[in-house]
């Protein structure tokens, strides 16, 4: 029978719930400390494309996700000068019938309590309004530090604490400091049954819209709870601006102001909002170890011994770090396609989003036939069972090998 481990994961996040479902299900004991005195998630909307839809079906809870998501049919990329819709993508029945899963959208709020919910129901414990401030320890004996003085051990600490984590400045040693990325983002919401109300906003209502122009772009999608359309633009802020790193409420006419000359259409849906909340986009180097959710509970569910521990963990550095690197280098891409300076670059690509069928390396990401298949295509589960076999060959680079089985 596979040994039971302990885990301590540090931060009852979106992240952080995710993996000690996946843990509990994997037949670990997991306890999850949050600062925090009360469960609760910033912002608004989030999308859930099918690779993520394959995580919640193999744990049970697609259909309660359903539930909660809008599935939108399309998304439309346009022009920032006047709308004109310049690339269509086919997602609800499109997206379903090729990768088997949904692409929804859903509010963050929601999502959270579903996984907070379901995390409590495999058996794992949340504990509220507990600080941590440190952790020490190797593999194997680990003991995290509360801000009480108290300690509390654990065969393995995860974190999952955010932006400013701890667990990741104390497990490594150095600080990840944040680098103004050069952007702000800027948040509002909308109720669905103004944009209903209206003729020329009514087509908003129902799918993904996407505008693009010079130097930054701006996305709308409705979500179920309270009816809302989500609004989220991305725009390069003045050299001398000060970095905000939570969202601050600002007046709807400082986002006017900024999206000067873009479609007016847009600015319409900018009329019916009443605040928005401004943030900076940040960046930081990447930590040398991280994790997963399905990953992990695939690893240490064909776990046999603890001391394969420092193993499992190496596997998965090995496969999900590239990965991820590629992904973070792919949506830099991105911006910088998005978000083109007026002139001919510009008027070449959106040439190439009216004229072209998708191709590979298409300027709409939702639409590129190949990056499509390399993500939303993406089965974490079928990947770390077939690391796992690789190494119970002996065949996995980099790890020890070391365990014995207990007789």
């Amino acid at each position: 029978m596979p040994p039971s481990v302990s885990v301590i994961i540090v931060g009852a996040g979106l992240g952080g719930l995710a993996t000690a479902i996946g843990l509990r299900r994997a037949g670990h004991q997991v306890t999850v400390l949050e600062k925090a005195p009360a469960l609760g998630e910033i912002g608004a909307g989030i999308k859930v494309p099918p690779n993520s839809g394959r995580v919640f079906q193999e744990w049970g809870l697609l259909d309660a996700l359903e539930k909660i998501c809008i599935c939108p049919q399309e998304g439309k990329m346009r022009s920032y000068r006047n709308g004109e819709v310049l690339s269509t993508m086919p997602l609800g029945e499109s997206i379903q019938e090729k990768f088997k899963r949904p692409y929804l959208v859903v509010h963050r709020v929601d999502l959270h309590h579903m996984l907070a919910e379901a995390a409590e129901r495999e058996g794992a414990v949340i504990e509220l309004g507990v600080e941590v401030t440190g952790v020490r320890g190797n593999l194997g004996k680990a003991f995290v530090q509360l801000a009480d003085g108290e300690e509390k051990a654990a065969d393995v600490v995860l974190g999952a604490d955010g932006e400013r984590s701890r667990v990741r400045t104390s497990l490594l040693g150095q600080e990840f400091p944040w680098r103004d990325s050069g952007d702000h983002v800027f948040r509002a919401t909308v109720p669905l049954q103004a944009l209903e109300a209206d003729n020329q906003l009514r087509g908003l209502a129902k799918g993904i819209n996407w505008w693009i122009g010079p130097q930054g772009n701006a996305l709308t999608y409705p979500l179920k709870r309270g009816g809302l359309l989500n609004i989220v633009v991305t725009h390069v802020h003045p050299p001398d601006a000060s970095v905000q790193f939570a969202p601050k409420p600002i007046p709807q006419t400082e986002v006017a102001t900024e999206f000067q000359g873009w479609d007016p259409l847009f600015h319409r849906l900018l009329g019916l909002t009443t605040t928005c909340a401004r943030w900076t986009l940040l960046h930081t180097d990447m930590a040398s170890q991280w994790t997963d959710a399905a990953t992990l509970s695939v690893l240490f569910g064909a776990m046999q011994d603890k001391s394969q521990i420092p193993d499992i963990l190496t596997i998965f550095e090995t496969i999900r770090k590239p990965r991820a690197m590629e992904m973070h280098r792919r949506v830099g891409m991105a911006r910088d396609i998005w978000s083109m300076p007026d002139g001919a670059q510009q008027r070449e690509r959106d040439r190439q989003l009216r004229d072209h069928e998708p191709y590979d390396g298409y300027p709409n990401v939702l639409a590129d036939p190949v990056l499509t298949q390399w993500m939303f295509g993406y089965d974490a589960f079928k990947e770390a069972l077939e690391a796992w076999r690789k190494f119970e060959r002996g065949e996995f680079p980099n790890t020890r090998g070391t365990w014995k089985l207990k007789q």
